[in-house]
């Protein structure tokens, strides 16, 4: 499955660990890509070489049918043309001889068009397994951020509700239990182990 990475930074994350992942990624399926277009060209070309052979030895195999007809006539006429008899003949012997190498040649392009045909699909299996695990890694690199900016959020959250509960006035922005402290009014100490300064005095 390729992954599909788009030129805006803000579809990137604020992260510049991350970002940095993100890039890499995203070069690597890029090259990944080039590798797999550039199978494929090479397996057009391969194709195409070998329709071309098989038009060859198809022009091969009725140019030897050809000359097995001429040297037929050229026989029948022997006592008359016995030098283009054997002209036939010879004519003969090089269709076979260009039909036997260009033969040989359209078996070489069949195993080279098998051979990148495997590389095609190697290629193909090997972006797939690649695009997996770029995905696996940036799902577990996300989950991991996500992780750790809940605990923060969640420490804070702790910290404010134990804060609470050690000064329940403090929670509800309230100075002092009794109402605001006036002229002459006496400070109430505070419980032990809780700190900070008292309201000011109105």
């Amino acid at each position: 499955m390729p992954l599909c990475f788009g030129s805006n930074n803000d579809s990137m994350s604020a992260d510049p660990t991350i970002r940095e992942v993100e890039k890499r990624i995203a070069s690597e399926t890029k090259t990944d890509q080039k590798n797999l277009d550039h199978s494929i060209r090479d397996l057009k070309h391969a194709e195409k070489a070998h329709q071309n052979a098989i038009k060859g030895a198809d022009k091969a195999q009725h140019n030897v049918d050809k000359a097995v007809n001429t040297e037929h006539k050229r026989a029948a006429a022997l006592n008359k043309a016995e030098h283009q008899h054997e002209a036939a003949i010879a004519s003969q012997q090089n269709a076979e001889k260009d039909l036997d190498l260009k033969r040989q040649h359209q078996q070489r392009l069949e195993q080279d068009l098998q051979q990148r045909r495997a590389t095609v699909d190697e290629t193909a299996h090997r972006k797939d397994v690649n695009d997996q695990q770029r995905e696996m890694k940036l799902s577990n690199i996300h989950a991991a951020a996500a992780s750790r900016a809940g605990s923060r959020a969640g420490s804070m959250d702790e910290g404010s509700r134990m804060n609470g509960a050690l000064n329940p006035n403090a929670a509800h922005g309230v100075q002092h239990a009794e109402g605001p402290i006036g002229p002459g009014d006496t400070i109430p100490s505070k419980p032990n182990g809780v700190s900070g300064a008292a309201g000011p005095a109105v």
